[in-house]
């Protein structure tokens, strides 16, 4: 019998989905090595550190996960803010992923994002490059489970359940509270991840904030139209239930 590799476990997720609460769920279990945004960090500031290693590519940092995969598990979770357009030339690191995709109601993702970054593009919101990776993986002939970051806000043990059993690994009921302190990876963009930060167990979220100014409503509604189409893709794709295998239309 083959022995099974460690895991190497990819969250794909647009921005503001409730993914770094996710995340540090995955860090309080103990049993994997987090990395923190790896992709969008290279492209945000032109390097990121993953497992030591300094990457200026979305080449290397692939291959810097697979090494770090190589004797011990690995969780990575990134956004897409950026276009992570390199995926598509390694077809053995996406072989080597078991892949998830997060998303959120699209108008809360929006408005949540403009909250922190007014002069944001609709593009930075997330989903068309989301889609993008859904697309690269499953016409890859690979499975991808489907997030929902507001069930994992109304709902978390049952949501975390889910991805666990989609995942192949133990679900940890313990990973649900928040006890240990927030990683240190998370400080050079701490303001993103305060909510994250703060909050004492997985679906604690912090008390809403209240509406935008008229006119950055008014771009949030655009943002949201052109944003739609590709949610409604990436959940129809991967089934709004999240609990079967993908069907890209």
């Amino acid at each position: 019998m083959t022995e099974r590799q460690p895991d190497l476990l990819a969250l794909w997720c647009v921005p503001r989905s409730r993914s770094t609460a996710f995340e540090r769920a995955m860090y309080e279990r103990g049993d994997f090595l987090v990395i923190h945004e790896p992709f969008s960090r290279v492209c945000d500031f032109g390097t990121a550190e993953v497992a030591g290693r300094t990457c200026t590519g979305q080449e290397q940092v692939m291959a810097a996960l697979v090494d770090a995969a190589a004797d011990r598990p690995v969780f990575f979770k990134d956004t897409t803010d950026f276009p992570l357009d390199r995926l598509a030339a390694g077809p053995a690191f996406l072989k080597r992923c078991r892949h998830a995709a997060m998303v959120r109601d699209p108008g809360d993702t929006v408005r949540s994002h403009l909250r922190m970054q007014s002069d944001a593009t609709s593009a930075a919101m997330g989903f068309g490059h989301l889609w993008d990776i859904v697309s690269t993986v499953t016409s890859s002939g690979l499975p991808m489970h489907l997030v929902d970051g507001d069930r994992v806000a109304g709902d978390p043990e049952a949501e975390m359940r889910r991805y666990c059993a989609a995942m192949d690994i133990a679900f940890l009921p313990e990973s649900l509270a928040f006890r240990k302190e927030p990683p240190p990876s998370w400080r050079a963009t701490g303001r993103w991840h305060a909510g994250a930060s703060e909050s004492s167990a997985l679906g604690a979220a912090p008390a809403g904030k209240g509406p935008l100014p008229d006119e950055l409503e008014r771009t949030a509604a655009a943002f949201e139209h052109e944003q739609l189409p590709y949610y409604e893709l990436i959940t129809a794709a991967l089934g709004k239930d999240g609990d079967r295998e993908p069907e890209v239309p």
